[in-house]
């Protein structure tokens, strides 16, 4: 970055959330709301590098010992809590202001204060799922908020050169990588140094969300931080070992956890 750069970098750091360790992952300590200010203006200070939005999710707990996603988390600009158990395990290091921030809810929380901040409709580019998903997607993001969709792509790919020349011809605001975790965000740092600046946010599942493949559960649910109760009524063959696994870590997590909280009185 040119010193100008660093300089308005340096002044949003100065706004910089808490963190609080979650097993090897370092998560904002933030209310939903201060996160996505948080992110604008990270975004904002940042002209000449993407900014990295990571979400932790109990797909991230089950992973915790993979090298690369853990280096890929720990690299990121900002890690907010997409999952309950998240939530879980920060309060019980001492997290004092976290609240969980699904990303299919704070994704457009996110686009639309961008495009606030930006004066104009954000220009997104979204990258990820099977062939034709992140087309349906982007006509679905058009219809909900203040945006230009400059970019459709799928998310399998055996070369992405083509699609990264691409993502950087058009220049995005915001580049939403929708490939599930780890892999999306080991791609992101993998291509860090190639993709363009503004916000590069991995999104999960949220495509088929938009779209309405997949159903939100409840606000019941929603709102006592269990939604995945519903998600893996929706597909317990693909969900069920996933939160199974999940239950297994945040348990095996929560010890250091409780060591941690130690360590901060």
């Amino acid at each position: 970055m040119c010193a100008i750069a660093h300089d308005a970098w340096d002044h949003a750091r100065e706004g910089a959330v808490p963190y609080v360790a979650v097993g090897p992952f370092r998560v904002m300590d933030a209310s939903r709301a201060r996160f996505v200010e948080h992110v604008v203006r990270l975004v904002r200070a940042s002209s000449a590098s993407p900014v990295l939005v990571y979400a932790l999710h109990v797909g991230g707990l089950n992973a915790r010992h993979q090298h690369d996603f853990v280096s890929a988390m720990n690299s990121a600009d900002a890690v907010y809590a997409d999952g309950g158990s998240v939530v879980w395990l920060a309060k019980v290091a001492g997290a004092r202001d976290i609240e969980r921030a699904p990303t299919t809810d704070v994704g457009w929380d996110v686009i639309r204060a961008l495009s606030e901040a930006l004066g104009r409709p954000a220009r997104v580019a979204l990258v990820g799922g099977p062939v034709g998903l992140a087309e349906r997607a982007g006509r679905a993001l058009e219809e909900g908020a203040p945006v230009q969709v400059v970019l459709t792509e799928h998310g399998y790919h055996r070369d992405w050169d083509g699609t990264v020349r691409s993502l950087r011809a058009v220049a995005p605001d915001v580049t939403l990588v929708g490939m599930g975790a780890p892999a999306e965000m080991v791609w992101c740092q993998r291509e860090r140094d190639r993709l363009p600046a503004g916000l590069v946010l991995t999104c999960g599942g949220w495509f088929g969300h938009m779209v309405g493949d997949e159903r939100r559960a409840p606000k019941v649910l929603r709102r006592s931080g269990i939604e995945w109760v519903a998600r893996v009524a929706q597909s317990p063959g693909r969900l069920g070992p996933r939160y199974v696994r999940g239950v297994g870590s945040s348990l095996a997590m929560s010890v250091p956890a409780l060591r941690n909280r130690s360590g901060r009185h």
